[in-house]
């Protein structure tokens, strides 16, 4: 094993050089016992990833593994050093916190019982499994007990621990692409929260590869996206190798991500929930469950807002409780230019082409083009054209990181225009990263 040295973003760190491996899950058939409170399993094929990932998790190494919305650089989330590695292998800033993953009820339930971290020596094995061993039997009295005790103060005894809030956002977005700001458990190092902070943003993710990791390891893991840091997120397993070749020891590789985008993060418990002492939930982050969905549970969702849409907040910029508030991200090597306007669907496609044509008129060698529905044909003589169309604002979000780096990274670009769409259902959580990745906005 080598060491080199990261210096990036003001970082410089010595990282472990891996060999890394790549083994393919494309072939493995996984069922689970339960869709929401158990995370045991079974596997048929061949299923070396799972024994491979679950020994180099358990030794507080990192893994990238695929989830529904992009794939994430996972390690232990119950140990410091661990998560201090997930920082070090993608040169990202301490202070940007990380999301907790688990594969079942029963394991976040859990991690509300658990010592706090630095009063016990290992993690404890398989949590979230309702197995036979000493620790879930264990795990089991202490759940049961939590359950009997919310009925005796006039509760249902239903997941005491979890706010009564997210119930029923649980039970109609769980396992997806929705992560959810939850209070810290003791058992949670302060690296995870990136150093500050009270809550945890926690993630029960649905790729069955990544449910069965979380699981096959018996920890809670913390993913960000396993690209390094201010890169396009990645979507396939050869990008993570792109960017973390050598960095680290294993990438699970089950194909093609499928949402596309990270998951929409919401805060429907913190003092950042809350308008004049009324809950008043808010989108952190836009991703894979949309703000209309959202508002479609009613009752306090209807008052649901978006950061930076709908407010702002000094304090939440300068510390963080969630990923993608306080750095830029997303961006390839060559500058994006994003194109949005206002006004009737029809005139706005147009201002948008045109202005996209203006700016091939200034520009020379090699110019990558994104464009949405039907569009016109660009005259760029002195420019060699990679024209790239997609359907609408949902196959746009599935696939801009994807064609983010094949611009870059295969077709070579000196510049990339991406024609921008409005900021509603899909379109909130696509203009989102756009915004962040593009270093010319153009208004038409």
């Amino acid at each position: 094993m080598k060491i080199f040295t990261l210096c990036k973003m003001g970082i410089s760190t010595a990282i472990r050089s891996f060999d890394t491996k790549v083994l393919s899950a494309k072939a493995t058939q996984l069922a689970f016992s339960s869709p929401l409170e158990d995370g045991a399993f079974t596997a048929h094929g061949d299923d070396t990833w799972v024994s491979e990932s679950r020994e180099q998790l358990r030794a507080n190494r990192c893994v990238a593994i695929p989830t529904e919305t992009v794939y994430g650089l996972a390690a232990n989330a119950l140990d410091a050093q661990a998560a201090r590695s997930i920082f070090e292998t993608k040169g990202r800033p301490s202070d940007n916190p990380l999301i907790v993953h688990v594969s079942s009820i029963r394991m976040l339930r859990s991690l509300y019982h658990l010592p706090a971290h630095g009063d016990r020596q290992i993690a404890m094995p398989f949590l979230g499994t309702n197995n036979a061993a000493l620790e879930g039997q264990h795990l089991h009295t202490l759940l049961s007990d939590a359950e009997e005790a919310d009925r005796r103060q006039g509760g249902d005894g239903v997941w005491p621990e979890i706010p009564r809030v997210y119930h029923d956002v649980i039970r109609r977005f769980w396992p997806g692409a929705l992560t959810l700001i939850m209070p810290r458990p003791a058992c949670i190092p302060m690296e995870v929260l990136g150093g500050h902070g009270s809550t945890v943003a926690v993630r029960f993710p649905s790729h069955p590869v990544a449910r069965a990791v979380i699981s096959a390891c018996g920890l809670p893991l913390a993913a960000p996206s396993a690209n390094a840091s201010g890169r396009p997120s990645p979507t396939l397993a050869q990008h993570v190798l792109h960017d973390l070749d050598g960095r680290l020891p294993l990438i699970v590789d089950a194909g093609a991500c499928d949402v596309g985008v990270e998951s929409t993060v919401l805060d429907a418990y913190s003092a950042n929930a809350y308008v004049s002492d009324t809950l008043s939930p808010c989108i952190l982050r836009p991703g894979g469950v949309t703000y209309e969905d959202l508002r479609l549970m009613g009752g306090t969702f209807e008052r649901l807002r978006v950061y930076r849409r709908d407010f702002t907040s000094a304090e939440m910029e300068a510390n963080p409780t969630t990923p993608g508030m306080k750095y830029r991200h997303y961006s390839p090597n060559a500058p994006v230019f994003l194109y949005y306007c206002s006004g009737s669907t029809g005139d706005a496609a147009a201002n948008q082409l045109d202005q996209m044509q203006q700016t091939l008129g200034r520009l020379s060698g090699k110019v990558g083009i994104v464009t949405v529905g039907n569009s016109g044909p660009f005259k760029a003589p002195a420019v060699e054209l990679v024209e790239i169309a997609v359907a609408d604002a949902k196959e746009l979000a599935h696939r801009i990181f994807a064609l983010l780096r094949r611009l870059d990274e295969v077709d070579r670009v000196d510049a990339i225009l991406v024609q921008g769409v409005d900021d509603a259902n899909e379109g909130l959580a696509v203009m989102n990263r756009l915004g962040k990745a593009a270093s010319h906005h153009i208004s038409c």
